[in-house]
């Protein structure tokens, strides 16, 4: 750290800082510049038509309040991203606090059947296959939850930070007469607050963002989530088809850029809220399974 300060304190330091501010900074504008478009957009009565601001209006952001199937859409993707996300950190904590354990009998082959899929995957038509035609979960949440249940990276990592956790903390509590799902409940998950809401926020942001999913096996349009139906007013805004289920009102109002941007500032709002709280966790949720221990 001394060194570190020294080597910033010279001309060459500070100039090296300053270009490293003045990159992240223009990376920042470019993430951030197509998100306040559409927020300027919302409010314009043309929807920056043009490029140019024309008068101020809350039409968009009204009818998108007044539509049945915006908040409805909202309601679906609040419950797929909540309910969803409990599925994938109780699956994947589960499985690797398992695999962290030497003693697991078949644990190497366990691990290549991990890595393996994390790298190679069956593929679109064989899911659809698996899911629709043989579970029957076609136009039910589950064929969005249960195929995505497990990420093979976030096990990995999880696993090595269980393994970082030392065993004379288990090795207490099970002299008080715990067996491993008790110490796995009050010893392991409360010591790893941080890796789990990191964890939370990949899946979160996962399921909040997926549209192919929902697209592929919900046909039912008071199922869809947000992102589905953004990309039928995206669509429609084009010039494309609306969905039969949808009123003459809605493709009306949906196909206006306005209201198209004021439903990506509404879609994307809820997601940007979470990570001020779960920020403090992030960078030590990750780091702290990242290397093998």
């Amino acid at each position: 750290m001394a060194n570190m300060t020294a080597r910033n304190q010279t001309k060459a330091g500070r100039v090296f800082d300053l270009l490293n501010y003045a990159l992240l900074g223009l990376f920042s504008l470019i993430m951030v510049a197509p998100l306040v478009y559409c927020a300027v957009g919302s409010f314009s009565l043309t929807g920056m038509a043009y490029g140019r601001f024309t008068a101020f209006s809350l039409d968009a952001y009204r009818m998108i309040f007044q539509s049945g199937k915006t908040l409805m859409s909202l309601g679906n993707s609040f419950l797929i991203t909540i309910v969803g996300t409990l599925i994938n950190i109780a699956m994947t904590s589960t499985a690797a606090y398992a695999l962290s354990k030497k003693d697991l009998p078949g644990r190497k082959w366990l691990l290549r059947v991990v890595v393996f899929f994390m790298l190679f995957s069956a593929g679109l038509i064989p899911d659809f296959i698996v899911v629709a035609n043989q579970l029957h979960l076609k136009n039910t949440y589950w064929a969005i939850w249960l195929p995505v249940a497990i990420s093979s990276y976030n096990l990995i990592v999880m696993k090595n930070f269980f393994q970082n956790i030392p065993e004379s903390i288990e090795e207490s509590d099970r002299i008080d007469g715990c067996n491993e799902m008790q110490s796995f409940i009050r010893i392991v998950l409360p010591v790893s607050k941080a890796s789990l809401a990191t964890f939370s926020l990949f899946y979160a942001v996962g399921h909040w963002n997926n549209y192919m999913r929902p697209m592929i096996y919900l046909d039912n349009s008071n199922m869809w989530p947000i992102t589905v139906w953004l990309r039928q007013i995206v669509i429609l805004s084009l010039g494309g088809m609306g969905n039969d289920n949808m009123s003459e009102q809605e493709i009306v109002w949906a196909a206006t850029d306005a209201v198209k941007y004021a439903t990506i500032v509404v879609s994307t709002v809820p997601i940007i809220c979470v990570y001020p709280f779960l920020q403090k966790h992030f960078a030590k949720g990750v780091l702290l399974g990242s290397v093998k221990g």
